[in-house]
This record gives C-alpha cells, sequence and structure tokens, in this order.
C-alpha cells in the first residue's frame, strides 16, 4: 500500500522528436522533486544536442563528417553509445544497425514523395552501411569510418540513453521511486511505484490506441516497444514502413505488429525491439536463452500476444 505522506509530481519536455516525461512519488518537498526533475530533463535536452544526426552542430554529425577522413575523439556518452551499439550489431547478427543513415535518408525522401527508392539507389546506400566500418579505439576514445559515406543516425537508441541517464540522476539524487518515459515507447520505472507494487505500464492495441493488450509491472527495469502506435503520429500517415532493415536496405517486413522487450536497461530495449521486430520470434528466443535476463512480448495484428 502507498504511504500516504508521499508526493507525485508529473513533469514533460520536448526532445528527440518527441515527448520525454517523468513521474516521480517520493516523500520530499514538491519543490525539491521538480527541482530534481527538471535537472533529469536538462540532462536529455543536452543529449538531444549531442546526439542529434540531424542538428549541423552537433557532436554526432562532426563525427559524420570527419571521421571517414581520420579518427575522431568523441565524448564518453557517445563513445558508450557506440560501444554498446557495436556489441548489439553482432549479438543480433547486423539486424540492429546504427550505420543505416544513408538508407534512412533515401526511405525519408520517398516518403516525401510516395514513391520508393530504386534498386541502384538502395544498392549505393548499403555500400555505406554496416557497423564493421565503425572502428572503435578503447584507449584512446576514438571513432572512425572505414568507408566513405557511412553516417550513423541513433534514432533506435538514443532515446533509450537518455531515458537511462535521466533515471540515473533521480538516482543520485535519491528518489525513491520514478518512471521516465521517452514518447511513451521506451520506459524506465524504479522504486515501488505510486500504490507500492511497483510501475503498471501497458503494452497497447497495435491497431485499437485506446486499448491495451498487457500490462507489465516494473521495477528497476525497461521496457520499450517498436512497431505499433507507440512510434507513430496519429496526425501523420506514412507513405512506407518506418524501420529499415538495414541488410537489405527495404522496409521491414515483421511478423509481428509490435515487440516490446523488457530489461534492466533501456539502451539495450530499445535497440532490440528494433532488432526484434526486424527479425522475429526466432532471434528474441535465441537471444533470451543467451541473455535470461531479457523478455520479449509479440503482439499480431488483432492483439494476439505470443
Amino acid at each position: 500500500m502507498r504511504d500516504e505522506g508521499l508526493n507525485s509530481i508529473r513533469l514533460a519536455r520536448r526532445a528527440m522528436a518527441c515527448e520525454f516525461e517523468i513521474v516521480i512519488v517520493d516523500g520530499r518537498d514538491r519543490d525539491a522533486l521538480v527541482d530534481i526533475g527538471n535537472l533529469a530533463l536538462e540532462e536529455i535536452q543536452r543529449l538531444d544536442g549531442d546526439l542529434s544526426c540531424f542538428a549541423p552542430t552537433s557532436e554526432v554529425s562532426f563525427v559524420n563528417a570527419e571521421a571517414g577522413k581520420r579518427p575522431i575523439a568523441v565524448g564518453p556518452d557517445l563513445f558508450e553509445i557506440l560501444s554498446a551499439a557495436k556489441q548489439v550489431w553482432r549479438d543480433t547478427d547486423g539486424a540492429f544497425d546504427i550505420t543505416a543513415g544513408p538508407l534512412i535518408d533515401l526511405w525519408r525522401a520517398a516518403e516525401q514523395t510516395g514513391t520508393p527508392p530504386d534498386e541502384r539507389a538502395i544498392k549505393d546506400a548499403l555500400g555505406a552501411v554496416g557497423m564493421a566500418h565503425v572502428l572503435l579505439d578503447e584507449e584512446t576514445h576514438s571513432v572512425r569510418y572505414d568507408v566513405n559515406g557511412l553516417r550513423i543516425n541513433l534514432g533506435a537508441v538514443g532515446k533509450g540513453y537518455a531515458v537511462d541517464k535521466a533515471a540515473s540522476i533521480l538516482r543520485e539524487y535519491d528518489v525513491q521511486s520514478a518512471l521516465v518515459s521517452g514518447g511513451g515507447s521506451t520506459v524506465f520505472a524504479f522504486g515501488e511505484g505510486p500504490d507500492g507494487e511497483g510501475w503498471r505500464v501497458g503494452i497497447r492495441h497495435p491497431s485499437m490506441v485506446d486499448e491495451r493488450v498487457a500490462e507489465i509491472v516494473l521495477r528497476d527495469q525497461a521496457m520499450s516497444t517498436s512497431g505499433g502506435p507507440a512510434q507513430r503520429d496519429k496526425n501523420v500517415r506514412e507513405a512506407f514502413e518506418h524501420i529499415i532493415d538495414p541488410l537489405t536496405g527495404l522496409t521491414a517486413e515483421s511478423e509481428a505488429a509490435s515487440v516490446t522487450v523488457i530489461s534492466d536497461d533501456a539502451m539495450l530495449s530499445d535497440a532490440l525491439a528494433t532488432a526484434f521486430y526486424l527479425r522475429g520470434k526466432a532471434l528474441a528466443e535465441a537471444y533470451c536463452r543467451r541473455y535470461p535476463t531479457i523478455s520479449t512480448i509479440f503482439v499480431s495484428i488483432d492483439g494476439r500476444v505470443y
């Protein structure tokens, strides 16, 4: 049962093309909790400025422009993300790949025209895709690309990393219980939650936004969903699937309408949800056998959980 002496606050801020939300349940003064929550949101905004491949002054944009010419020393945040992304790339046999920037650009243009890119354009883009071309130096914290035209895009992992960092700040200030959400598609929750039994987070029906197909109770865990309404703007009609296969250059043909991954790390759950959406149950089951702390939930278009 929830302690009646606890305060609950909710804060939100837009970053990384979505709304981040923080809910804190704690016994301290509300003003103090607001200050702590705003510190966490400011960290998310800082990361947005550093990690966006669309902001010309960001660290990622600088790396994309220069790392094909020479090794570039990067900050601890970016190096941590690159190292983790390379490991997930290995573990998923290339299904998760942050170097798909040239492919994403192709399909973004196609979204504007309504015409898919031709085979030659896709083939040319694939020539500059592949995490094997991203060389990381642990001693100097530098990155180099060994192929021209490669561009990293952290859209499938940056949000999870920001959620993790925000939760870490809340914990550093001894917040008892909180939930951090990035656009509703990636969350991290710790502590007992508002009712003392953990944080109850729903998985939405893929085709009926106002309905849930399952409810998960999170305690010191992250949850990310790829596909379904969690990653779509209800005001925008997409001409093409928004997740691109980095091995074929084509849009995803997923067996599921949405895939949810539960982990103790939001960056990892964010990345794996994309990989499992692309490759399906077989990859998810193989990965979870290797890493038993990870669990997955697949949902069909009619709302069946499997």
